[in-house]
């Protein structure tokens, strides 16, 4: 298990809310997304965020930018590394086969994967 010290990177979490955090992240491969912590939190959406930063920047996590295209906007469409930045446009979107040329047909979102088992310190 790899431990994640929230001292001066993450002070906002308290004691219960890092337990909750190393329940979560237990095993591997463990997904995340940051409206989902949010709720299981009980914190601001900028605040989930961070911690998925956090746990990019340690290494721990593969975060990936979904795309969203307004013909299911429930569903990821597609999938990329995040940091790579937005998809190229134009981009086709797999579940109605159009091909997207304005990202305001498109929303995003974030969703974290461990690597490892993540303990909360």
């Amino acid at each position: 298990m790899v431990s994640v010290i929230c001292k001066g990177r993450l002070d906002f979490l308290s004691g219960e809310q890092r337990a909750e955090l190393s329940r979560h992240f237990q095993k591997p491969s463990k997904t995340a997304m940051p409206h989902q912590l949010a709720v299981i939190l009980g914190l601001e959406y900028f605040e989930a965020l961070a911690v998925i930063a956090v746990l990019e920047a340690e290494g721990l996590c593969e975060n990936q930018l979904l795309i969203y295209h307004n013909c299911d906007p429930d569903v990821p469409a597609g999938a990329i590394p995040y940091g790579q930045g937005f998809p190229n446009l134009p981009w086709v979107c797999p579940f109605c086969d159009k091909s997207v040329e304005d990202y305001n047909e498109l929303s995003f979102d974030i969703m974290a994967k461990s690597m490892h088992s993540i303990e909360f310190l």
